[in-house]
């Protein structure tokens, strides 16, 4: 069995780290940072492959954090950084983006969107439990109504998903297909046989 990735939560509230630890425990190993010298610290000791980084903290600003790590001979000077931000201003996600973050997820932290934005910088370890099979139920709900645009939008994140998962990926690019051909009896068929198969892996 792989060893899992590590992620380092830094955030100076702890209700945030918490529900970041929760989400993440058991497909990630999680460490907990309350502040950034205490991440600093971690990151001199150990080689962590995510960093999730609060932009606003009370001793330092998250950008003053990444300029640091980046400009340091620490083992994670290119580690990839996601900003954890309830700021949704444009001109702050800029300067999270200019400042070398890989993405931004602003709070609060939706489970979905957490994965996803993961799972785009480091890949998932395995399909997470009741998101792919809840995309794949709406998915299925949408193609049953016909309707084209959110079947293209919930195909588009389920692949995003799925993209290190052949099993399950492969199959959403013929139901994309399907889709675009406008055959929504054979992408509903097809969403269920997905949907019995991810039954079977939790019988299994």
């Amino acid at each position: 069995m792989a060893e899992k990735k590590i992620i380092l939560a830094v955030d100076d509230m702890p209700e945030n780290l918490m529900q970041l630890g929760s989400l993440l425990e058991n497909y990630f190993d999680v460490r907990l940072a309350k502040s950034a010298e205490m991440a600093l610290n971690v990151l001199n000791k150990t080689k962590v492959d995510l960093i999730l980084l609060d932009i606003v903290m009370p001793e330092m600003l998250g950008f003053d954090f990444i300029s640091i790590l980046r400009s340091g001979n620490s083992l994670n000077k290119k580690t990839p950084v996601i900003f954890v931000t309830s700021h949704a201003d444009i001109d702050i996600i800029g300067r999270a983006i200019k400042a070398g973050a890989k993405d931004y997820i602003v709070k609060p932290v939706v489970a979905e969107t957490l994965y996803k934005k993961i799972n785009s910088v480091i890949g998932l370890p395995e399909h997470i439990p009741g998101v792919i099979e809840g995309k794949l139920q709406k998915l299925h709900d949408a193609a049953n109504s016909a309707n084209k645009a959110q079947t293209d939008a919930l195909i588009n994140e389920l692949l995003g998903l799925s993209k290190d998962i052949p099993h399950i990926y492969n199959p959403l690019k013929d139901i994309e297909k399907l889709n675009s051909e406008f055959d929504y009896k054979e992408v509903m068929n097809k969403v269920n046989i997905l949907i019995h198969l991810l039954d079977l892996e939790k019988i299994q």
